[in-house]
């Protein structure tokens, strides 16, 4: 017998719901797989048995199209293209979590998918303390690690032919990509447990049509939040960069400013600088007196040299 779960009729319903949403079948079902599971049914679909997950779910924004630096990396500047993150996407799917890079915890990626301009996630975390570190803002950032199969050159280095290997929760090392996001994703799980519990005490045979609408109305209204709340996140991301671009913007104004010669201001002479016409005016004090004859013809000559040298130098000046 199939059991409904959350807004949705069965399993196939909550498929066909996330499939219209823009996932491809195979992302559809393993959110579906997920959520019935988490919900605490136990049930058999195409996919196979679906196990109970005893974890939480964590979701965010694991990459964008952006230029990262990375001073004691090769490569140190990195650049992500659109289209490769679109192509690479599905590769995060089923990969494993770590702290900083350097620890493993309990948990993998769910779903990933690359759409309004970031590569999104979702995933599974079964370690209550780094939960409680990206409940209270200790842990809000996170990072991929991928393999490549070519460079590409392009202000930077663009990897090609990404397949991504895990994703790491940053607690003390900073992102590439600053527009990263981690956050619990324990709203919507509470939600829809509600739903099922609201549905099983209170729908009667007069009123079981009208109540699973309303379920249905305030599930749609979660989501609909929730994209309302990424959205504002977003809104506030463009406005954080566009403030730090007007604020270069600012400094380097100021910076072309304070190069400005003053009006009025004397010219400083460098240290230890002589002036072309003292210089010229020393030297024909030197060799413009009769030459002794005890001289001899070679410093005759050298003489002449420099009188040549003297009316050249006052010729171009």
């Amino acid at each position: 017998m199939v059991m409904p779960f959350g807004k949705w009729r069965d399993f196939e319903d909550c498929v066909k719901d996330f499939s219209s949403r823009g996932f491809s079948e195979e992302s559809a079902r393993r959110l579906c797989g997920y959520l019935q599971a988490r919900l605490g049914e136990e049930s058999s679909t195409l996919t196979g048995s679906i196990r109970h997950h005893e974890g939480k779910i964590i979701r965010g924004e694991a990459l964008h199209p952006v230029k990262t630096v990375h001073p004691h990396e090769w490569p140190s500047v990195r650049v992500y293209l659109e289209e490769e993150l679109k192509r690479a996407a599905d590769t995060l799917v089923g990969r494993p979590l770590s702290l900083d890079h350097l620890y493993p915890v309990d948990g993998r990626v769910l779903e990933a998918s690359y759409e309004d301009g970031a590569l999104k996630y979702v995933a599974e975390l079964n370690d209550e303390r780094v939960l409680d570190w990206i409940r209270s803002g200790v842990i809000e950032r996170c990072s991929v690690e991928y393999d490549w199969r070519s460079l590409q050159k392009v202000n930077g280095v663009a990897p090609k032919g990404i397949t991504f290997t895990g994703l790491a929760l940053l607690k003390d090392f900073e992102p590439g990509d600053p527009e990263t996001t981690v956050e619990v994703w324990e709203m919507i799980i509470s939600k829809l447990r509600k739903a099922k519990e609201t549905r099983k005490t209170s729908a009667s045979p007069e009123m079981g049509s009208e109540k699973m609408g309303e379920q249905g109305d305030e599930m749609e209204n979660l989501i609909l939040k929730e994209r309302i709340k990424a959205l504002e996140e977003e809104k506030a991301s463009l406005q954080r960069r566009v403030k730090a671009l007007e604020e270069t913007r600012a400094e380097l104004t100021k910076r072309l400013g304070e190069a400005v010669i003053e009006h009025g201001a004397e010219p400083r002479t460098p240290e230890g600088y002589v002036k072309r016409n003292e210089v010229i005016r020393e030297l024909r004090r030197a060799v413009f007196e009769r030459v002794p004859r005890s001289w001899g013809y070679g410093p005759y000559m050298q003489n002449r040299r420099i009188k040549a040298l003297i009316r050249r130098l006052e010729g171009e000046g």
